[in-house]
C-alpha cells in the first residue's frame, strides 16, 4: 500500500492560527430563522386534527416493550434485601405482563385495521 504524502497539516483553521500566531476569524453566528408569526386558522384545524397513524403507534409501543423486557432481562436490584419476595412477584407480574402485551401487539398488527 503506498503511503500517502501532503503537504497540508491535518488541522483546523483556528488551530493553525492559533499555532502561527495569527489573529483567529471572527465567527459567525448563524441566522436566526424568520418567525412565521401566528398559525392561520386552516394550520391550527390541521395541527388539532392530525393523528398519529396506527402503525407508527404500534411500532413504538413494541420497540418500548422490547426495550422494557431487555432492561428487565439484564437485571435490576430492589432497595433492599427484607422485601425481596414480594419484589421477585412484582417482577416475575411484569415481565409477563410486557410479554403479554408484546403478542398482543403482534397479533394486532396482523389484523388490516381502518380507521
Amino acid at each position: 500500500m503506498p503511503e500517502m504524502k501532503s503537504d497540508k497539516p491535518i488541522r483546523r483553521p483556528e488551530t493553525m492560527d492559533l499555532l502561527l500566531g495569527r489573529k483567529p476569524r471572527p465567527k459567525v453566528a448563524p441566522k436566526p430563522k424568520p418567525d412565521r408569526g401566528p398559525l392561520g386558522l386552516a394550520e391550527q384545524r390541521a395541527l388539532t386534527r392530525w393523528h398519529k397513524p396506527l402503525p407508527a403507534i404500534l411500532a413504538e409501543a413494541e420497540a418500548v416493550n422490547r426495550g422494557l423486557l431487555e432492561r428487565l432481562a439484564i437485571g435490576v436490584h430492589g432497595p433492599d434485601m427484607k422485601g425481596l419476595e414480594q419484589y421477585r412477584v412484582i417482577f416475575n407480574g411484569l415481565y409477563q405482563a410486557t410479554q403479554q402485551q408484546l403478542e398482543a401487539l403482534a397479533m394486532f398488527g396482523e389484523v388490516d385495521w381502518s380507521e
